[in-house]
């Protein structure tokens, strides 16, 4: 079974308030899923992974995918292309994913199915992930589900993705 948690908004320092609701999440779904006896391959986002570090003492994740070394944004295309390379690798077929469920889970669930490999998306009850709504939020589109919704739609229309194409405002 594997198990992708993306991030959702960013400080410069991170986790946010959603970063770390989201790895707690993780982390209970993991439990859940060792317990059961069952192999758990964890592929996170590097802001998740930096709050699975400090919640959670001596969590380790399989595979943290990291920033772009030149700034460009990391968004969800590449967070699911390095998961997919893990998952190949440890023989993984069903994938369970840690997201903001308000409108980015779904659109994630339909990314992976979409893609064709054969991923089957196993659904497990996210619940409610806070929306970052502090100016430290270097990503105003996460901040409310008004901002996400309309970011939404502009992107529909061809809208680039992130701070045009760059990881932070700045």
């Amino acid at each position: 079974m594997g198990i992708v948690g993306f991030s959702f908004g960013l400080r410069d320092e991170e986790p946010n308030p959603s970063n770390m609701a989201l790895a707690v999440k993780l982390q209970e779904i993991t439990d859940d899923l060792e317990i059961d006896g069952r192999v758990v391959i964890v592929v996170t986002q590097w802001e998740i992974t930096k709050a699975l570090k400090e919640r959670f003492d001596g969590f380790d994740v399989d595979l943290s995918v990291e920033q772009h070394t030149d700034g460009t944004y990391l968004d969800s295309d590449d967070v699911w292309a390095a998961a997919k390379e893990r998952f190949v690798y440890e023989g993984v077929t069903q994938v369970i994913i840690v997201a903001q469920p308000f409108l980015h889970l779904p659109k994630l669930k339909g990314m992976v199915t979409k893609d064709k490999d054969g991923y089957e998306v196993v659904d497990y009850e996210i619940g409610v992930i806070p929306f970052d709504n502090s100016d430290l939020n270097t990503q105003p589109w996460t901040r409310s589900k008004t901002a996400l919704a309309i970011y939404a739609a502009k992107s529909l229309l061809g809208m680039k993705r992130g701070h045009n194409g760059m990881q932070n405002a700045t």
